[in-house]
């Protein structure tokens, strides 16, 4: 392949440092593959022949440049130039995987085609240097080409070396809509069950992945493979079904994750949520977003009462979730027609500024206290009553109006 790469200005320095004192450098991995498939990279990791110590003695003496030891029992050291840092690795064969995720040992070697045999799939097994070109021993770029995920050598042995590789070809399927190798899905489906053993932040990461991808209904593989049940216990996912609900969604987490934690038999989303690593606020939102499936939305005072209850942001996910779960066969016209009224009938109400929040009300606590209104739990009745009216009338909300609801006298200030 003739092709250049055409690579940032620093990581050209460091291949070009490498050389001069006597070592191969490549840019290898993601930053390679992303690049042949038009996406800009993320990261440019590099692969060289030179060994720990003699990466921080060569760039440690540079100007401008310092290094850190990320992960040097393994081989890497971090480069940093002006504050930007670049992963730069010895070449290295693994030793034996007792964990199912990381190997007891790494041996470095000169050979980078020994070093690219230890990587998970060919696409990501090709390095490239600007003066030698591309190394592709494993048929990296003809399979990105053919736009296929194939385990390096031996797929069933790649999973057994680190099992999140498997929840990993799924992803990239997902992510690329790339279709995986023959022996490669078998072996996904044959060694699923170790993903057991794989930290649960892990998994989610990847599980995550793939569900925020432009083909979400991936999950399936995750649930016909029993992953999906290792990950959330007790879910009833349906893959005929999601798999037109997911595509349907929005590229907002608390809207996939509601679609597929509505159907489980968890009784606390938000609790089971946080088990699985997710953060405070996705756990929160998607709980509320099945609590409040059920809640009538008809008319202009309903879309009030759910924004009341889930904020802005969260009343426009709920109509996302429904404008899915609405949906399973088939795209159904009224459907569709009810979540376009759905969405007008919230754009209305933000434009207008409609009162939706006790916050939003003419009149506050203060406002009652004065009124001659005791302090204490009548004070809060009453502002819910006040906020009621509001929201089935937007034109109640003046003082006057609201006062005079209230049975309360102005000239009692």
């Amino acid at each position: 392949m003739t092709e250049k790469i055409s690579i940032p200005q620093s990581v050209a320095f460091i291949l070009d440092t490498l050389a001069q004192n006597g070592f191969e450098g490549f840019i290898v991995g993601g930053c390679v593959r992303d690049y042949l498939l038009g996406i800009p990279p993320k990261d440019w990791d590099i692969t060289t022949s030179a060994k720990p110590e003699d990466v921080k003695r060569i760039f440690d003496a540079q100007d401008n440049c310092h290094t850190v030891d990320t992960g040097i029992q393994h081989g890497t050291v971090t480069v940093v130039i002006a504050h930007i840092g670049y992963e730069v690795t010895t070449y290295r064969i693994d030793g034996e995987y007792k964990d199912s995720r990381h190997p007891e040992s790494v041996i470095f070697t000169d050979d980078i085609t020994g070093d690219l045999a230890r990587r998970d799939f060919t696409m990501n097994t090709i390095a490239y240097n600007p003066e030698k070109g591309f190394v592709d021993p494993y048929g990296g770029i003809e399979d990105i080409k053919r736009e296929l995920i194939r385990g390096v050598g031996d797929a069933a042995a790649r999973f057994d070396e680190d099992a999140l590789r498997i929840m990993r070809a799924v992803r990239f399927s997902a992510q690329l809509d790339f279709e995986i190798e023959a022996e490669t899905k078998k072996a996904v489906y044959e060694k699923a069950f170790l993903i057991k053993n794989i930290s649960t932040e892990r998994v989610r990461e990847e599980f995550t992945k793939t569900l925020m991808s432009d083909h979400p209904e991936m999950i399936g593989v995750f649930k016909r493979t029993g992953i999906l049940d290792i990950f959330i216990p007790g879910n009833a996912y349906d893959t005929d079904i999601h798999r037109h609900m997911l595509p349907l969604c929005p590229k907002q987490l608390p809207v996939r994750l509601a679609v597929i934690m509505a159907f489980t038999n968890c009784k606390d989303i938000n609790r089971q949520l946080k088990k699985m690593t997710y953060d405070n606020e996705t756990s929160r939102m998607t709980a509320d977003i099945v609590k409040n499936r059920d809640l009538p939305l008809t008319d202009e005072y309903d879309m009030r009462v759910l924004i009341n209850k889930m904020g802005r942001q969260g009343a426009l996910l709920e109509i996302h979730f429904r404008s899915a779960v609405g949906i399973k066969e088939m795209i159904d016209k009224d459907n569709a027609k009810e979540i376009i009224r759905l969405n007008g009938i919230y754009d209305k109400i933000i434009e207008n500024g409609d009162c939706c929040t006790i916050k939003q009300l003419s009149i506050n606590g203060s406002d009652l206290m004065a009124a001659g209104v005791p302090k204490g739990r009548q004070i809060g009745e009453m502002l819910e009553k006040a906020l009621d009216a509001v929201m089935r009338e937007p034109e109640m909300n003046t003082k006057e109006k609201l006062f005079e609801l209230l049975e309360l006298k102005e000239d009692n200030i």
